[in-house]
C-alpha cells in the first residue's frame, strides 16, 4: 500500500517546516497540517510558494484528528526553546504526554498507520566529554533529580512507552542538532547566534569551549523519514546523525571567512542550556543502517547550504 496521506501535528516547529517544504515539493503526498496557529502556518506556505488545496489542507487545534484518515503521523509538537519556556519545565512532561498519548490513540484505531516521534540525543544523558554509541549510559541521581534532567526524562518515557506498544507501528528518531533555512534566529543557539551576528553585522561573544555539533541537513531527515514510513511493520529507535560533525572553532573560521564575522572569545562566559552540558553532543550509534541509509550530507555541507539561502545567496 503506498502511504501517501501525511498528518504533520506542530506544523510551525522548525522541524516540521522542513519535512512540510520536501513533502509538497515532492509532489507524491497529500498533507494535514494540524497546529493551534494557522495564521503562521499561511505565511510560511506563502513564504515558500505553496498554497492550500488538495495537496495541503490546514487544521485550526486537533479536535477532528480522530476522524481523520491518514496514513502517517508525524509528531513535531514541542515546547520550543529554553528562551521560549520562560522557566515552565512542566511543559516537557504535560504536553510530551498530552499529543503523544493522541497520537497513540489513533493507532489503536489505525493500526496500520505509521507514527514518527521526535526524540532527542537528550535521552543519553545531560553531560557530554565523548560521543554516545549503542551502549551509553545515562546515569539519573534518583534522589537528586535536577530540571536539567527532565526533558531526558520525558523522552525516554515516551520512548519506552512506545517500545512497549510492540504490534503499532512507532519509530523514534532521535535528534541531536538540526539546521536549516527555516530556523528562528532568536532562539539562542549558539549557530543562531552566529548568523544573527553577520546579518547585524555584531560581534559575536562567545567563551573557548570548542563544543562539537552534529548538524543534519533537512533533506536528510526527510529521506529518513520516508524511509520510516515505506516500512510495512517497523517499532523501532534510530539516532539521526550526519556524515561528520562539526566543531566550534571550525564553525567560527567559516563564518569568518565567508560572511566577515566578527567574534571576542570571553573565557568567563557560560552558556545556559535546559538539558544540561553538552560539549561534545553527537552519536556514532549508525543505527539506521537497519533502514539501509547512510547519511549524505556533513554538518559543515549543512551549514554551508543552508546558510546560503538564510544569507539570500542561493
Amino acid at each position: 500500500m503506498i502511504k501517501s496521506r501525511i498528518a504533520i501535528l506542530g506544523s510551525t516547529s522548525h522541524i516540521a517546516k522542513g519535512l512540510i517544504n520536501n513533502f509538497l515539493n515532492s509532489g507524491e503526498f497529500s498533507l494535514h497540517l494540524y497546529t493551534r496557529s494557522p495564521d503562521k502556518l499561511c505565511i510560511f506556505l506563502d513564504t515558500i510558494g505553496k498554497f492550500t488545496g488538495k495537496s495541503c489542507i490546514i487544521h485550526e487545534g486537533y479536535i477532528d484528528f480522530m476522524e481523520s484518515s491518514c496514513d502517517v503521523i508525524i509528531n513535531c509538537v514541542g515546547v520550543g526553546t529554553l528562551n521560549q519556556l520562560r522557566g515552565d519545565y512542566t511543559k516537557y512532561f504535560t504536553v510530551t504526554e498530552e499529543y503523544d498519548n493522541l497520537v497513540i490513540e489513533y493507532l489503536k484505531k489505525n493500526p496500520d498507520s505509521v507514527y514518527i516521534s521526535f526524540s532527542s540525543g537528550a535521552v543519553y544523558g545531560r553531560e557530554h566529554s565523548a560521543p554516545v554509541e549503542e551502549n551509553t549510559v545515562n546515569s539519573i541521581r534518583v534522589n537528586h533529580i535536577v530540571k536539567e534532567d527532565y526533558y531526558a526524562i520525558a523522552r525516554l518515557n515516551a520512548e519506552a512507552k512506545h517500545r512497549s506498544f510492540t504490534s503499532l507501528n512507532i519509530v523514534d528518531l532521535r535528534l541531536f542538532s538540526y539546521f536549516s533555512r527555516f530556523i528562528d534566529l532568536t532562539d539562542g543557539y549558539f549557530i543562531t547566534d552566529v548568523i544573527s551576528c553577520v546579518l547585524n553585522k555584531k560581534v559575536l561573544k562567545t567563551n573557548n569551549v570548542n563544543i562539537v555539533r552534529d548538524y543534519v541537513h533537512p533533506d536528510e531527515l526527510f529521506l529518513m523519514v520516508r524511509k520510516c514510513i515505506n516500512l510495512d511493520k517497523i517499532n523501532q529507535i534510530f539516532d539521526v546523525i550526519s556524515s561528520n560533525p562539526v566543531n566550534k572553532r571550525e564553525i567560527l573560521d567559516y563564518y569568518s571567512l565567508e560572511y566577515g564575522l566578527k567574534y571576542k572569545i570571553i573565557e568567563s562566559l557560560s552558556h545556559q542550556s535546559a538539558t544540561g552540558t553538552k560539549n561534545v553532543y553527537y552519536s556514532i550509534n549508525n543505527n539506521a543502517t537497519y533502514l539501509s541509509h547512510s547519511p549524505k550530507f556533513s554538518s559543515m555541507d549543512t551549514i554551508k547550504h543552508e546558510s546560503k539561502l538564510i544569507m539570500g545567496q542561493d
